[in-house]
């Protein structure tokens, strides 16, 4: 069978930050739909252009997360007037799938993770066989939503075949930087035991966290290297830091090897500062930046967001990182349902005092799948889904109207870039190989003022 993966496109802000990765999710589903003989071809449109035949294929496979559901139900439309069967999957159809089925223009939707469940989906229609033995799918049966059992997440992920970069221009994906170098991704686990409110990754991928083998990664760094001449890299796991002697083991590898790395993860404070051993072993593997969601600067507001932190973890946590050379990028979420302007003003304020590297301000996005989108979702009055991207009020607060919750982020983003040593900061950043360049500061504050 004809396969063709389509990325639906996302502007704004990060967009225009040139923060643009290959898409991994639908990289791993070709090389899995390769390995059983299909002809599959991916198509990025954040990185190509919007020309495509769509007749040409026999089965059009669509990501959608929320934000960009809406372009992803417009390529469904063409795909399905050019005569081939669509299929849609990721996060935002796994937990809204009716929409998209009752709209007639999706045949059938994987949900959660989909490496095993979509090659055997394509047999199945190949086959014409009868949908209902199979778990994780959503389909339309006599006008109902039928809804099989979900589908187990793969476990042993050394199974999967690494994602298929030689069906995307990977040359595309050279602009987004880190010390000067151009920056790829890579998963090395999955699955997520925190409940975080606002989050919908552990029920997506759910709470069993789930490694690849050393040797795995290892294999699949080196082949980065060889095969597209990357020397920064993105981990891109929710929990890369969940288990410390595993994160020492693959920084060992990577010095041991005299790899040239420089590269970024995610982490929690308490993991940072229960675990100094395991920060020194990344600076000296190349670790230039790691992402902690800090959120709030008040406790009340962080256990609103099932957090499980200590507020006060923030400072201690990006001190440690600083001492061992490594600068953090702070995450703040604004707009709780009980935060009032006051409290969002003193995070902003530890924001300034904390000194990260670069700090991002999201609001608080109920997205579909979450225990916060059940909690509020009387109160969402946003319906153009292409608005949830963490950047456009979505739902009512108690205390803070929706268009002064907006002035307040645009407010968080000029004081903490606009300062004259932040942006003297940026000036020299291209000469330090580090930190958001003055240019990129320019960019980010047109993007905001777009809005």
């Amino acid at each position: 069978m004809r396969i063709l993966l389509l990325n639906p496109p996302f502007g704004g802000l990060y967009h225009r930050l040139n923060f643009i990765l290959p898409p991994l999710g639908l990289a791993y589903l070709a090389s899995c739909l390769r390995e059983k003989g299909h002809a599959v071809f991916l198509w990025d449109l954040n990185v190509q252009p919007p020309t495509l035949d769509l007749s040409s294929y026999d089965l059009v496979g669509i990501t959608a997360d929320t934000p960009r559901y809406p372009q992803a139900l417009l390529w469904a439309r063409r795909a399905r007037e050019a005569g081939a069967r669509v299929v849609l999957g990721g996060p935002h159809v796994t937990f809204e799938d009716e929409e998209i089925l009752r709209s007639g223009t999706a045949e059938v939707v994987v949900r959660g993770e989909a490496e095993e469940t979509f090659p055997r989906l394509v047999e199945a229609l190949q086959a014409g066989k009868d949908l209902a033995s199979l778990a994780g799918l959503s389909y339309l049966e006599e006008g109902k939503i039928k809804r099989t059992p979900d589908s187990p997440p793969p476990l042993d992920l050394d199974r999967l075949p690494f994602p298929a970069r030689d069906l995307l221009p990977m040359s595309s994906y050279r602009r987004l930087r880190l010390g000067g170098r151009p920056i790829t991704s890579l998963l090395t686990s999955r699955g997520c035991p925190f409940l975080c409110t606002f989050c919908a990754s552990s029920r997506f991928s759910g709470t069993r966290w789930r490694t690849r083998s050393l040797a795995s990664i290892v294999e699949e760094i080196e082949r980065i290297i060889a095969d597209y001449g990357f020397r920064a890299l993105a981990f891109l796991d929710d929990n890369f830091t969940l288990d410390p002697g595993r994160v020492v083991a693959i920084c060992e590898e990577i010095i041991s090897r005299g790899w040239d790395l420089k590269w970024w993860c995610f982490s929690r404070p308490d993991t940072v500062l229960r675990h100094p051993e395991m920060v020194e072993a990344m600076a000296a593997a190349g670790a230039r930046y790691v992402f902690m969601g800090l959120e709030s600067a008040h406790q009340r507001v962080l256990d609103s967001y099932g957090k499980k932190a200590r507020a006060e973890e923030a400072r201690e946590a990006v001190r440690l990182l600083q001492r061992f050379g490594i600068d953090a990028t702070a995450s703040y979420v604004l707009g709780g349902m009980e935060e009032t302007e006051e409290m969002i003003r003193s995070t902003v304020h530890q924001a300034l005092q904390l000194r990260a590297g670069s700090a991002q301000f999201s609001l608080l996005t109920p997205y579909p799948g979450t225990r916060l989108y059940e909690l509020v979702k009387e109160r969402i009055f946003e319906e153009d889904w292409s608005k949830f991207d963490c950047l456009h009020p979505t739902f009512y607060l108690d205390h803070i109207s929706p268009r002064r919750l907006s002035q307040l982020l645009h407010w968080a983003y000029r004081c903490y870039y606009l300062r004259p040593s932040r942006l003297w900061s940026g000036l020299l950043s291209s000469i330090r190989g580090r930190g958001i360049t003055a240019a990129n500061i320019v960019r980010m504050m047109a993007a905001l003022r777009d809005l």
